[in-house]
């Protein structure tokens, strides 16, 4: 066995944490073909196959047809509740151990379906996945800029009841550019009072004025992406001393051309420059890739050895809406894993 070929099989052992996942989009392709042979009303799709097929999208623009698309397919309680349960599974297969995970019940709010109802059997599904598999979910209602910021207050006391039932953050996806994150100070500012944790998606679609926006007017402990920052030296200096931790998903951002090619995705920069970089797949199967897949990538293509990567773990553990207590568990079994890796 070559080195290359050593340290995937180790990576695949790793224990894995991941801060950047949207359970809408974490779905396996068994999984969403059941709810469309359960549901029966979409003559495009016959097989997996031809699913795995609808996914393979040019842009952005398609990306997010493709979200709304399979959102039809999510009708009932129990489609939610199995959503979760499969997705830890999945993550659970990897060795993922603790995976904070973005969910947006407001895309699925209609005359059949509620609010607090969607958000009640995901945490049911969360708690089932809990049971069965050695993994910790905890999850981040995502606000969404694209339903505005007049309705946003409304949104998060509709989440409010779930804080720390389940629900320990807020997040902010969406529509980046025409949303900016300056819109919703008032809302971020009130959950942070009321005790949520706080991450916002920035500098993906727009660049490093948004990463501003989320930082000096909605005070986000975190920020989704936030790869564009590269465009302003100040936003870098002021992300390294701040210690602002960053979720990157590069091949995510690959996918929906933020970048052309992997040569020009400035991740080893960012953490070379010494700013608290995060490893993450954000939608594992419409982008191609999951956690696993991610570091691997960063040993192949940058040439990241496993000393790094599990830094990298340890960033994503540092960086966690955990009490320090369960942040320094976790730590403690990287550091086992790594001795045990080094002697073997």
């Amino acid at each position: 066995m070559n080195d290359r070929s050593k340290e995937t099989k180790i990576i695949s052992k790793m224990p894995k944490f991941e801060l950047h996942l949207h359970l809408e989009g974490a779905f396996s392709f068994e999984f969403l073909f059941s709810l469309i042979t359960k549901y029966g009303d979409d003559s495009e799709v016959k097989n997996i196959e031809e699913l795995h097929d609808k996914f393979i999208f040019k842009d952005f623009n398609q990306f997010i047809e493709m979200w709304y698309w399979k959102n039809k397919f999510f009708r009932e309680y129990i489609d939610f509740e199995e959503l979760a349960f499969n997705t830890l599974k999945e993550l659970a297969k990897q060795n993922v151990v603790y995976a904070e995970l973005f969910f947006s019940p407001w895309d699925f709010k209609s005359e059949v379906l509620e609010v607090g109802l969607i958000t009640e059997s995901i945490i049911k599904g969360v708690k089932r996945g809990e049971s069965e598999f050695p993994i910790r979910c905890n999850l981040i209602a995502d606000l969404v800029r694209n339903y505005g910021a007049n309705s946003s207050l409304k949104r998060l006391d509709e989440i409010t009841p779930f804080l720390n039932k389940g629900v320990v953050g807020i997040g902010l996806g969406g529509s980046e550019k025409e949303f900016p994150a300056n819109l919703f100070k008032e809302v971020f500012l009130e959950a942070k009072k009321r005790g949520f944790r706080t991450t916002i998606h920035a500098g993906e679609a727009a660049g490093a004025d948004s990463v501003w926006y989320a930082l000096l007017d909605c005070h986000t402990e975190r920020i989704g992406h936030g790869v564009r920052a590269i465009e302003d030296p100040m936003l870098i200096e002021y992300l390294i001393k701040r210690k602002i931790p960053l979720e990157i998903c590069i091949t995510s951002n690959l996918k929906t051309k933020v970048f052309d090619s992997i040569e020009k995705h400035p991740f080893k920069y960012l953490d070379e420059m010494g700013i608290i970089v995060t490893v993450n797949s954000d939608d594992p199967p419409m982008f191609g890739s999951n956690i696993t897949d991610e570091l691997i990538l960063l040993n192949k293509e940058f040439g990241y050895g496993i000393n790094d990567l599990v830094r990298f773990m340890k960033n994503s553990v540092k960086s966690a809406f955990l009490e320090e207590n369960d942040k320094n568990f976790y730590i403690n079994e990287l550091d086992k894993f790594l001795h045990s890796a080094s002697e073997g």
